[in-house]
């Protein structure tokens, strides 16, 4: 018996060691430079998961709907939705009040969470906007979807399960018998932190949100220039990182400005304003 049970805990050693050399997520096809992505209606079980998220949320945090925070953040929202040309009621953005809390997070079914802690650590309406296209970004690129593995890791899954599985119930001598289908998917989305909450995205990822916010930001009414501002005092001040780890996720300061400094190298120009320098070429070749 006792060797059984070696043989059993070596079987499931492999399968995970197995498990995490072979565990990948297919990769997303890469955005072109410049490019908003078009919006999306969720579906109505994706509508349901962020509802329930959300009503989780409300039991640990209250909701602010009724502050003139919340009144500006819904304004700036618009504003964005408006130049990234996206319909804003599709949207959902929720603000909870907890100053200790600097966050701000976008989930599958188009709803964007703050917390109003983020308003203690900006300068400006033109720094928490930019924290918002931020989060639209990810959104509208669907970074924040279900991860996909490829089929050897999902093989992979359903072997790591089985034999879970089946070293319980015979460890316990049949006392136990659970079903572990799904268990290693779940245990491998937790570790990575790929969770709906928790998400943190890929180098890939965040290049394609910095560029896409940089866009939305150019399209507004607020400066693109704020949000590498906030980082850039973020990267310079250890205080600030530490309130802001939770915002920044696993994406130092640091990083973030760099990736929104090659953003802005190919930063768009308002229509309007590109406008007027022609209008006045226009009127100088008439008079001359």
């Amino acid at each position: 018996m006792q060797l059984l049970k070696q043989q059993i805990k070596q079987i499931i050693l492999a399968s995970i060691g197995l498990w995490f050399l072979s565990a990948c997520t297919i990769q997303q096809a890469r955005l072109p430079p410049g490019t908003i992505p078009m919006s999306y209606v969720p579906t109505i079980t994706e509508e349901d998961q962020a509802q329930e998220i959300f009503f989780d949320l409300k039991e640990d945090y209250p909701l602010d709907s009724t502050s003139l925070h919340n009144d500006e953040l819904q304004a700036m929202f618009n504003n964005l939705a408006a130049a990234a040309g996206i319909k804003a009621v599709n949207w959902n953005v929720h603000l909870f009040d907890d100053p200790k809390m600097v966050d701000v997070r976008a989930i599958r079914g188009n709803h964007i969470f703050v917390w109003s802690g983020v308003f203690d650590v900006v300068e400006d309406r033109d720094e928490i906007a930019g924290l918002l296209a931020c989060e639209i970004a990810h959104g509208l690129a669907r970074h924040n979807h279900p991860v996909e593995f490829n089929m050897a890791t999902e093989i992979m899954f359903g072997v790591t399960d089985f034999t879970a599985s089946l070293g319980i119930m015979i460890l316990s001598q049949g006392a136990v018998a659970i079903s572990g289908s799904g268990m290693s998917r779940w245990l491998y989305v937790e570790a990575a932190d790929l969770d709906e909450l928790d998400r943190v995205y890929d180098e890939q990822q965040i290049q394609e949100m910095a560029d896409i916010a940089v866009n939305i930001l150019a399209y507004s009414d607020y400066s693109p220039a704020a949000l590498l501002s906030f980082w850039k005092r973020a990267e310079a001040d250890t205080d600030m990182q530490r309130r802001v780890k939770r915002l920044s996720r696993k994406i130092s300061p640091s990083e973030r400005v760099a990736y929104l400094e090659a953003a802005m190298q190919g930063m768009p120009v308002k229509q309007e304003q590109a406008a007027i320098p022609a209008a006045i070429a226009g009127l100088t070749n008439n008079l001359l």
